[in-house]
């Protein structure tokens, strides 16, 4: 199976340990498995509400800058979990925004 990246909310919301945890599902027994797995997505849960409960200066390491507020940018860096196909579909979105754009500079 192919190794996924991680985001930059997934870094802030997983830690080392849950990891270790997640690794030991798969050589757990029937029913533990369900239980562990959902102990370890509750887990994940606490620490992202705990997340947006601190200041917005924990969650501006997450954000990107103003200026790439736009739909490019961003699915520019959801290429990285796409199949082929999706990334077929990424390339024809970006072309339409890039084209949109230069349309609105053109005639703004």
């Amino acid at each position: 199976m192919e190794e996924m990246n991680i985001t930059p909310f997934d870094s802030m919301t997983q830690t080392r340990e849950l990891q270790m945890l997640k690794t030991a599902i798969p050589y757990m027994k029937g029913k533990q498995k369900k239980q562990f797995a959902i102990l370890i997505k509750y887990m994940e849960l606490q620490n992202t509400l705990q997340l947006f409960s601190q200041e917005d200066s924990a969650l501006s390491m997450c954000s990107a800058d103003e200026e790439e507020h736009t739909m490019i940018p961003m699915l520019n860096e959801i290429r990285r979990f796409c199949s082929q196909k999706e990334l077929e579909t990424i390339d024809m979105l970006t072309n339409l925004l890039s084209m949109m754009e230069t349309y609105e500079t053109i005639f703004s």
